[in-house]
């Protein structure tokens, strides 16, 4: 049930997308996660259900049969169905649930910015299958091995050269970098122009000079493939940059805005990490006994339980008022930040105490409880480190930026 109004739209979406967790996804969880590998298989069955690579670009109605209310003053429902989703299917697995929606990323700013010709364009890049049978897949080409959080000092650049732009650089902790068939690169246009250059370029795979580079090894995530993407020398047609005619509408005030609809969701999906360690302590408490007494009849463990409960909860309520401020057009820039900065904080503690409790046996490769200690720690990097969330909360209280 959608926690802001009485809607069964959302108490739907959850009930299908948690069974597709249970029995579609964590079955299949611990053998991509050892292997580092694609659930491709997955990734192709689960566009039935409306989990399509394009689906921030299709709306709705794929995934709930219903399209949103056309007049752009009535509020959405997307930010919140979003947010619902992707807790459910980072409790089946956080790696997993990246690859299923990884190609979102890249999918964002083309929704926000792209006309109506560069939109179809993208869509008709994600469609069909490689010689390998893999469906399409997209990359937002954002992050630089020398810029981390700061990613108005961007080194890739982009040359104007008559109706094209020659893009040259190189881009690094890339979701889907090194299996896309289409990227959305951002480079700076005009150096002395600082962020205000910076723009966004589609790029299909086959564009002479785009190298899809290293492959990355992970502590998390592992279903989800992360890589180096290079560009040399890169010429893409006027046409496929981003914005209107390389208005302020295409530049990086634009890729920041996107954040604040990302980060909810991204909240989301360490709420739902912890949400799965917490539900495994639970039961194992609920039937386990220590000293020969119930394990539930001891306050200390029960104090750690209540403690979690209530960090998922107030994550999750984050989470979802950043979805509501959203759909309803109001400024959620600090809610955006507070829900990510907040759901990794939750997610790496509830998953540190699982591990401290349970002891040893959580030590052990293969334990869903060690798996997910992994995955939550990249919460609290990508899409803005904790400080950039607390800074841009801390901007929001007092109008200055704290150094």
């Amino acid at each position: 049930m959608d926690l802001f109004h009485d809607n069964p739209l959302f108490s739907g979406i959850r009930q299908m997308l948690g069974a597709f967790a249970t029995q579609q996804m964590r079955p299949i969880a611990m053998k991509h996660d050892a292997e580092e590998s694609m659930p491709w298989g997955l990734m192709k069955s689960a566009q039935a259900l409306g989990l399509t690579q394009s689906a921030l670009l299709d709306g709705r109605k794929k995934l709930t049969g219903v399209d949103e209310d056309p007049d752009p003053k009535k509020p959405k429902s997307q930010a919140r169905l979003a947010v619902a989703a992707s807790e459910e299917l980072a409790w089946g697995c956080a790696g997993i649930a990246l690859a299923l929606g990884g190609s979102g990323l890249a999918c964002s700013p083309v929704a926000r910015m792209g006309t109506d010709e560069q939109k179809q364009e993208f869509k008709k890049l994600l469609a069909g299958t490689d010689e390998k049978g893999h469906i399409h897949v997209a990359a937002m080409a954002l992050s630089e091995p020398s810029t981390g959080s700061d990613i108005s000092g961007l080194n890739t650049s982009a040359r104007a050269d008559g109706d094209h732009w020659i893009i040259r650089g190189s881009k690094q902790w890339i979701t889907n970098g090194q299996s896309a068939n289409v990227y959305v690169v951002w480079a700076q246009t005009e150096p002395t122009a600082g962020r205000a250059g910076v723009r966004g370029f589609i790029v299909p795979r086959n564009t002479p000079g785009l190298i899809p580079g290293k492959k990355e090894t992970k502590l998390g995530i592992r279903a989800s493939e992360t890589a180096q993407v290079h560009f040399e020398d890169v010429r893409i047609h006027k046409d496929m940059m981003l914005g209107a005619g390389g208005s302020a509408s295409g530049g990086l005030g634009d890729t920041k805005k996107m954040l604040d609809s990302t980060r909810p969701v991204v909240g989301s999906q360490s709420v739902g990490i912890a949400r799965a360690a917490y539900e495994f302590l639970l039961d194992r408490v609920r039937g386990g006994s220590l000293h020969g007494t119930p394990m539930a009849s001891h306050q200390h463990i029960m104090f750690e339980l209540a403690e979690m409960n209530m960090e998922i909860t107030a994550s999750r309520l984050l989470a979802h008022k950043a979805a509501w401020m959203a759909d309803h057009h109001l400024d959620n820039v600090a809610e955006a930040s507070a829900s990510k900065a907040h759901g990794a904080r939750t997610a790496q503690y509830v998953t540190t105490r699982a591990m401290v409790l349970l002891g040893e046996e959580a030590l052990e490769p293969g334990h869903p409880v060690e798996k997910w200690y992994r995955d939550a720690k990249i919460y609290d990097i990508f899409e803005g480190t904790g400080q950039i969330q607390r800074r841009i909360i801390a901007k929001h209280l007092t109008g200055q930026n704290p150094t």
